[in-house]
C-alpha cells in the first residue's frame, strides 16, 4: 500500500508499464519489404503490338496503354517515351533515326521528328481503329484499319486523305516498296494492290486458301491475313489465320499457298518478315518459323523464342538482325539471322 510520502511506484508497477509500452510499440505500422525485381528482364508488362528497327541498335516498340519504348543501344537499356495519348498503339514506322509515325485507336496518328523525344498528333480525319502504317520515305505514307480505311499522305502527315472504299472489312497491314507500289492485307484473305500510289486499287486473291465446298456443306470463311511483306515490286509474302502462308513472284498477279510445319495446328501467324530470300514468321503461342529459300522449306526450332505468349510483330532491318515483340512486354532479338533469339524483356520459359 502506497503512503503519501512515496515518490515512485513499486518496482512491479514499473515492470508492467514497460511491458505495455513494448506491446504497444509492436502494434504500430510495419514497414513493407522493398519490392522485388522479377528474376528476368522486364521493360514493361504491357502487350506490345508492333516494332520498328533501323539497325542492330535503334528500335521502337508500341502497344497497349499508349506505350512507346525506345532503345538506342541494341536493347541493353530502354526508355519509355511520352505519347501524349491514352489509346492503344498498333503499328509504328520509322524511315530514319529521327522521323517516325505511329497508328492507333480512334484514328490516332502520331509523328516524331526527333527520334521520339517528342510526339505530335496528326489529323487523320477518321475515328476508326488504325492497325497498320507504312512510310516509303519521309514524305509518302499510308495507314489502314477497320471498315476498309486507307489513308494517304504526300506531305509527311501534315494532311491525310482517304483512299479507301469504306467496305465493311478490316485491313490489318500495309506495305509499300516505293511511292507507287503497295499492298494491303486484311479479312477473308483480301489483298489489294496499287501501282499508282493508291489512286486506284485492284483486288488480289490466293485461290489456294479459298475453301471449296458443295451445297451440302457449311462454307468455311477464307482465313484472314494479318501481315504482308514485299522486298521489291515482284516478291512478296503474307500470313494469317489457320497457319496460312502465301507467296507471289509476280507482284501478286498470282499467289500460291506455301506449306509449313504449322498447318495442322491452325494457329494465327501474325507477322511475316523477309530479307534477301530469307523469310521469318511468328504468331500465337510464341511459334516461330524461318526459311532460307523464300519459303520453299522451313525450319521450326523448338522453343527458340523462349516464350509461349503470342508474338505480334517482327522486323529484320538486315539479314542477320531481327526484332520481335508480343504479349506481356515480350521483346526478343536475333543477331544470327534467326538461328537463335535473346529475350530482352518478358517472361521466359526457361532462364538462359
Amino acid at each position: 500500500m502506497n503512503t503519501p510520502d512515496q515518490k515512485y511506484p513499486p518496482l512491479s508497477c514499473c515492470f508492467i508499464l514497460a511491458m505495455v509500452l513494448i506491446v504497444l510499440a509492436g502494434c504500430g505500422p510495419k514497414q513493407s519489404p522493398p519490392a522485388q525485381k522479377p528474376p528476368f528482364p522486364m521493360v514493361t508488362g504491357e502487350n506490345l503490338f508492333a516494332v520498328s528497327a533501323l539497325d542492330a541498335e535503334h528500335a521502337w516498340a508500341v502497344g497497349f496503354n499508349a506505350l512507346i519504348a525506345h532503345t538506342s543501344d541494341g536493347g541493353t537499356t530502354w526508355e519509355i517515351q511520352n505519347s501524349g495519348v491514352t489509346v492503344p498503339l498498333y503499328d509504328v514506322s520509322f524511315v530514319n533515326p529521327q522521323a517516325g509515325w505511329i497508328a492507333g485507336g480512334r484514328g490516332t496518328i502520331l509523328h516524331t521528328a526527333d527520334g521520339g523525344k517528342t510526339w505530335q498528333p496528326q489529323t487523320s480525319g477518321t475515328n476508326r481503329q488504325l492497325f497498320g502504317i507504312d512510310f516509303a520515305d519521309e514524305t509518302f505514307g499510308w495507314a489502314v484499319g477497320e471498315f476498309g480505311t486507307i489513308l494517304h499522305t504526300a506531305d509527311g502527315g501534315a494532311t491525310w486523305v482517304s483512299q479507301g472504299s469504306g467496305e465493311d472489312r478490316i485491313y490489318n497491314d500495309v506495305c509499300f516498296v516505293d511511292r507507287q507500289n503497295g499492298w494491303v492485307a486484311g479479312e477473308y484473305g483480301l489483298i489489294y494492290h496499287t501501282r499508282n500510289g493508291g489512286d486506284t486499287w485492284e483486288l488480289q486473291m490466293c485461290q489456294d486458301i479459298i475453301c471449296k465446298v458443295d451445297e451440302t456443306q457449311w462454307e468455311t470463311p477464307t482465313p484472314s491475313l494479318y501481315s504482308i511483306r514485299f522486298t521489291d515490286a515482284m516478291h512478296g509474302w503474307a500470313s494469317g489465320m489457320d497457319s496460312v502462308t502465301i507467296a507471289t513472284e509476280d507482284g501478286g498477279i498470282t499467289w500460291k499457298k506455301i506449306k509449313n510445319p504449322l498447318e495442322n495446328e491452325r494457329l494465327t501467324l501474325y507477322k511475316v518478315a523477309a530479307h534477301n530470300g530469307a523469310v521469318w514468321v511468328v504468331g500465337q503461342k510464341g511459334v516461330y518459323l524461318y526459311s532460307k529459300d523464300s519459303g520453299m522449306s522451313w525450319n521450326r526450332p523448338q522453343d527458340a523464342t523462349n516464350t509461349k505468349f503470342w508474338l505480334r510483330d517482327m522486323t529484320f532491318p538486315t539479314a542477320t538482325t531481327g526484332w520481335a515483340v508480343g504479349s506481356r512486354g515480350t521483346i526478343i532479338k536475333t543477331e544470327d539471322g534467326g538461328a537463335s533469339w535473346k529475350m530482352l524483356s518478358g517472361i521466359p520459359l526457361t532462364f538462359k
